[in-house]
């Protein structure tokens, strides 16, 4: 019995070391090993286990100093980031979210995006909520100074129903409030939108404080530009398909004042715009 009781002691300790490595693993597996890339490295990571039907997990872009990477539209010119979620299993649906961007000045014109660094964060829904998902992600973007360089990260992670929350949980959420929110929330600034003398270019004003900047996203070929006025925004149709028809449709306005972001959707009357 004396024996026995000296090796109880021993046993303990031996179990809650396993304990420890298995949790440590736990933890590791909330993200994925860095890819390195020219002027870049880019990872997958997760905020823990399933929540309401779904996983936090986001994708992390860190730059060399002074390069940028894009936002969904790049500006001028540049590439905007390309999701692939092809090869996952388990997997109904990922929805990246696009944090705010800022304007940078790049060869004569105007690029849209992040310099340092971004986080994409991702809505992961899983097909069977009772099994994890093997997330695996083929990302294509961009690093830019003086020149552009195209760059692809592939990366994969599981996602455990049970796991526990990461210690990078508090850095993914703090990149989802970067995120615009979406048209209809309360606090949002109001646009409203009229046209002006000019042909192609309508006035944005608010009610109330305008947002410090202002992107207007429209339909697939639709192009706008956007430029500060005294007293609100001008907001102007660069470029629209040959073929478009005459009539309404549906811009994405994007609100940026700092960090936070807010998104509206509105109707805009092109029946005399003819660039």
């Amino acid at each position: 019995m004396t024996r026995l009781k000296s090796i109880i002691p021993f046993f303990v300790a031996i179990m809650g070391g396993c304990l420890s490595i298995a949790a440590g693993n736990q933890a590791q597996a909330q993200s994925s090993p860095w890819v390195q890339g020219d002027k870049s490295r880019a990872r997958l990571l997760a905020a823990g286990g399933l929540t309401e039907g779904r996983y936090l997990a986001g994708v992390e872009i860190r730059l060399a100093p002074h390069n940028l990477t894009y936002w969904k539209l790049p500006g001028d010119a540049g590439v905007s980031p390309v999701f692939s979620f092809a090869g996952s299993k388990n997997l109904k649906s990922a929805q990246p979210l696009y944090p705010a961007p800022r304007r940078f000045p790049e060869a004569g014109g105007e690029a849209f995006g992040y310099r340092d660094e971004v986080l994409f964060p991702l809505m992961v829904t899983p097909a069977d909520p009772t099994k994890p998902v093997s997330l695996a992600l083929k990302l294509d973007y961009a690093t830019c100074d003086k020149i552009c360089i195209p760059a692809r990260a592939e990366m994969s992670l599981d996602l455990a129903p049970g796991a526990r929350r990461s210690e990078e949980s508090g850095l993914l959420q703090a990149w989802v409030e970067r995120a615009p929110r979406p048209a209809g929330d309360p606090a949002a600034p109001h646009p409203v939108l009229t046209p002006t003398d000019k042909t192609n270019v309508w006035h944005v004003r608010f009610a109330g404080q305008a947002p410090a900047d202002l992107f207007a996203e429209g339909p697939e070929d639709w192009f706008f530009d956007t430029r500060r006025s005294a007293d609100g925004f001008d907001l102007i149709l660069a470029q629209k398909p040959a073929d478009a028809p005459a009539g309404s449709v549906e811009l994405i306005l994007t609100m940026v004042s700092g960090d936070r972001a807010f998104e509206a959707r509105e109707p805009l009357d092109v029946k005399r715009a003819k660039p």
